[in-house]
Parts: C-alpha cells; sequence; structure tokens
C-alpha cells in the first residue's frame, strides 16, 4: 500500500517557517492591543496609583513591540533557509517566552496586590483634593463613576465631604448638603483597587495565552532550523 504523500509545503522549511512567523506575529498584535487599552485605562488614574501598573502595560508593549522586530528577521529567514539566521531566530524566540512568562507572573501577581498596592498613593493624593484642581477632578470622577468616597470610606473626609461622594437625583436643587448619613459608604480604594486588579488579570491571561502559543511556535522554530541544517529540504524559487 502506497504511503500518503505528504504536500511539499509541509516540506519546505520556508512555508512552514513564513506559517510559524505569522502565528508569532497575530501573538504579538494579541498582546499589543491588550496592552495598550490597559495602559490607558491605568492613565486615567494615574495620580492614585504606582509605577507598578504602568511598568506592567509598558513592559507587555515594549515585548509586543520586539516581537514585530523579530518577525521581520523570522520572514528573512524564512526566505534564506540559512541555519544560522533560523538559529539565531529560535534563540530570540527562547528571550520572548522568557518575557511572556514574566508578564504572566507580573500580572496574576499585581492583581492580587492591587488594592494594597494603592492605599498610600490614594491617602497622599487625597491631601491634595482642594489644592490642586486636576487631582479633585479624578478623585470627584472617581467617587461618581465607582459610588465610593474616600480613601477606606467617607470617614477619610472628616467633615468636609465632597458632592461627589453622594447620589444626586435629577432635578436636586441646592442647597445640597453631602453628609455622612446620605455619602457612599464604600472605600474607593477597594473599589478602583478591584477594577485596576482586573485589568492586571487580564494582561496575566493574555500573557499566559502568548506564552501557551509561544512554546509551540518556539519548538516549531527549532524544528526547522534543524530541518535546514541536517535534513534536505524543498528548495523553493
Amino acid at each position: 500500500m502506497k504511503a500518503p504523500k505528504i504536500p511539499k509545503f509541509l516540506k519546505s522549511v520556508r512555508y512552514c517557517l513564513a506559517a510559524i512567523n505569522s502565528i508569532f506575529l497575530i501573538s504579538g498584535l494579541i498582546l499589543l492591543i491588550t496592552s495598550i487599552v490597559v495602559l490607558a485605562i491605568y492613565n486615567q488614574y494615574s495620580t492614585l496609583i504606582t509605577n507598578r501598573f504602568f511598568t506592567l502595560a509598558s513592559f507587555a508593549i515594549a515585548t509586543a513591540v520586539i516581537i514585530f522586530f523579530i518577525g521581520f528577521l523570522g520572514f528573512y529567514g524564512a526566505i534564506s533557509e540559512k541555519f544560522y539566521l533560523i538559529a539565531g531566530y529560535v534563540a530570540l524566540l527562547v528571550v520572548i517566552l522568557i518575557f511572556e512568562i514574566i508578564i504572566t507572573v507580573l500580572g496574576f501577581s499585581l492583581q492580587n496586590d492591587a488594592t494594597r498596592e494603592i492605599r498610600s498613593t490614594m491617602s497622599e493624593s487625597l491631601q491634595m483634593y482642594e489644592s490642586r484642581i486636576e487631582v479633585s477632578t479624578v478623585w470627584d470622577n472617581l467617587q461618581m463613576g465607582f459610588e465610593c468616597c474616600g480613601v477606606a470610606g467617607r470617614s477619610d473626609w472628616l467633615n468636609k465631604i465632597p458632592v461627589s461622594c453622594c447620589h444626586i437625583d435629577y432635578g436636586t436643587v441646592s442647597p445640597f448638603y453631602c453628609i455622612a448619613t446620605n455619602a457612599y459608604s464604600t472605600g474607593c480604594a477597594s473599589a478602583l483597587g478591584s477594577w485596576l486588579g482586573f485589568n492586571a488579570y487580564v494582561i496575566g491571561v493574555t500573557g499566559a495565552f502568548v506564552t501557551s502559543l509561544q512554546v509551540f511556535i518556539t519548538v516549531g522554530g527549532a524544528w526547522m532550523a534543524y530541518k535546514s541544517r541536517f535534513e534536505e529540504v524543498v528548495l523553493e524559487s
């Protein structure tokens, strides 16, 4: 019985490596889009959070950009089918794999630490509420958007609770007083921390997904390097 014929493109280093590299670039695009969206969310609360949040998103973006540069090398290696180029490409794939593992670990770690991470920064920012308009704007938007008040609760404001700590019904006319009895009881550290932690979790999940892809990509790239060095390959004109 005749063995089934292997399609020509599956025996070609050029085509197989190009396909592997295309998946590699797609994983980089997924990581880039996710990280940019999360970074934009973090920028909305830049006066309330620490650099740890920006470091995570920025590192993920930098990794995605590096993926695109390595992708060009991958396509060049596929065209040339030279062992040393493909071997260098595989070495860089291993580096990216390490970066993606780091992103995954940092994302899940920050998810658990988000609320604790922002408490001191929020407390410092709270003291500047009346002196800096950009700080008061962030706090007012935060308290109205998340229906929260203060860092740990409304008691953080002492006897000067902002109107943004209270729900104002449509049609309400002045004077309106926001006091302890009608102010939101939830602290903003827990509310904002949950939202920031969720976004760190999104980066962590994305990192885990692209890491899983990267394992197969790296193995596939290593196999193509082996074929280009030790096996007779189909050369494309």
